[in-house]
């Protein structure tokens, strides 16, 4: 039995959104945080009992917020080429949940599967559901994709 059916298709900003939620929670990001509030601390102790602005409480700041932009850019992008077939198309893929299980055809020919018991994590954002596998793929399924069936079944499935 058929639960729903969705197409979606990815745009820049669908993959943005996702990555938002994705990767600036990740420990790498975490750490990249607590070093930007101990360089910020830093500068604030040097300003308010030194009296100096020190530049090397600045560096290593500026490094930390270089390499946050960067690796989330970084992300961005490769997320978005994956999206795309060998001629540069936008891939559609079509998502449906049967019997259990959460699966996925591609415009360029690739399926998958995703059970149940397979599902490490999920989340909502306001365009998108992300799914992520044990063995660390991910099924975005755009909410406004949906042909047959709704958002809810995907909810109540991921519950």
């Amino acid at each position: 039995m058929i639960e729903f059916k969705n197409t979606t298709t990815l745009s820049k900003s669908d993959i943005t959104e996702i990555n938002s939620h994705i990767y600036l929670k990740t420990p790498l990001y975490i750490v990249l945080y607590i070093i930007c509030i101990l360089s910020i601390g830093a500068r604030l102790v040097d300003y308010f009992f030194y009296n100096v602005v020190n530049l090397s409480a600045t560096i290593p700041f500026l490094l930390a917020l270089i390499a946050m932009v960067f690796v989330f850019i970084t992300n961005n992008r490769n997320m978005y080429r994956q999206s795309l077939d060998d001629n540069g198309n936008s891939i559609q893929y079509n998502y449906s949940l049967e019997d259990g299980a959460l699966k996925l055809r591609t415009s360029d020919g690739k399926s998958g599967e995703m059970p149940k018991n397979m599902i490490y994590k999920s989340f909502e954002t306001k365009n998108c559901f992300a799914v992520r596998s044990r063995e660390n793929s991910f099924f975005i399924i755009k909410k406004n994709g949906f042909s047959e069936g709704d958002a809810d079944a995907l909810r109540d499935f991921l519950k």
